[in-house]
């Protein structure tokens, strides 16, 4: 009966809507880009990157792919507006359609769509830590502790100082001891998307506001908290793929808690590593894992 209802048109409400709340796709466009500093965005732009991670997901569920491919691929779903966006060759029809990507793309997976990037950055900037914040939650399904009270803002470079990136500025900050502990293990992974601006262009160097100077380069390298070290965003796409097993098992809590309707407790988390366990044998593949979710004790006995 499982395998039925895939197969029926209206599975979509289960792909859509549980897309957009793991990703929290409902964020895109919460902070309207700037129109002096982003004079390309618009709503179709807007509502094509929402549209890219639903059918970027639509894809690897009919294709039933394994998960590695939310983390890196070598395709992805664009529509013309976004390939313009992205500084692909141009597409010769219209709509949405799976494309084969170049190296010098720099895409590939979830973590480096536009709306990922979008969602964590604000109408003038991009946000490392949030960004970082959204890794955790999203691919880990760890969410950090909130900041304390009455952290300072970061300020703007002084006009009689040299340009600084963003990265730099946090990093000064971040040596105060009430941060540091978190930021250690939150910046890198918001680290790793410095080459995207707030609306996910690639870039080299980063626009600042300010200061003397060129616009200094971007620093998009980092190490992971178990020291894995890591030179941009696609290397540490990799790195995040070759720990799937863990990357599984937070997805798996990611859909128990959409199906279930309810935030797992460490009272599920044997189960939902034996959900994750038993969907191994088959590479982690995506129907794979929502069957043995639905016919788990942790679904059926809820």
């Amino acid at each position: 009966q499982l395998r039925r209802m895939l197969e029926d048109p209206k599975i979509r409400r289960l792909t859509t809507a549980f897309t957009r709340q793991w990703l929290q796709l409902h964020r895109v466009g919460m902070f309207p880009p700037d129109p002096k500093l982003y004079p390309d965005y618009d709503n179709w732009l807007e509502q094509s990157m929402v549209l890219e991670s639903e059918h970027f997901f639509g894809e690897v569920f009919d294709k039933n792919l394994p998960l590695r491919e939310f983390l890196t691929s070598d395709w992805t779903m664009v529509n013309p507006r976004l390939a313009l966006h992205y500084g692909m060759p141009p597409l010769e029809k219209t709509g949405f359609q799976r494309v084969a990507l170049r190296p010098e793309d720099h895409r590939g997976g979830l973590l480096s769509q536009a709306a990922i990037l979008s969602l964590t950055s604000d109408g003038t900037r991009h946000r490392p830590v949030h960004r970082g914040v959204w890794v955790s939650e999203a691919i880990f399904a760890r969410t950090p502790p909130p900041p304390p009270p009455n952290v300072e803002p970061l300020e703007p470079t002084p006009s009689d100082q040299p340009k600084t990136t963003i990265r730099g500025q946090l990093e000064a900050h971040a040596t105060h001891a009430t941060c540091a502990s978190c930021h250690r293990k939150i910046d890198p992974l918001g680290f790793a998307f410095d080459n995207y601006d707030a609306i996910g262009r690639w870039r080299t160097t980063e626009a600042v506001a300010g200061g003397k100077g060129d616009n200094p380069a971007v620093n998009a390298g980092g190490e992971l908290p178990d020291g894995r070290a890591f030179a941009g965003p696609d290397e540490f796409k990799r790195l995040l793929a070759d720990d799937v097993d863990r990357f599984a098992e937070a997805f798996v809590e990611q859909l128990a808690t959409f199906a279930l309707r309810r935030v797992m407790t460490l009272d599920d988390a044997e189960r939902i590593k034996a959900i994750a366990e038993s969907s191994r044998s088959d590479d982690y593949r995506l129907r794979t894992v929502i069957e043995n979710l639905v016919m788990s004790d942790l679904f059926q006995k809820r």
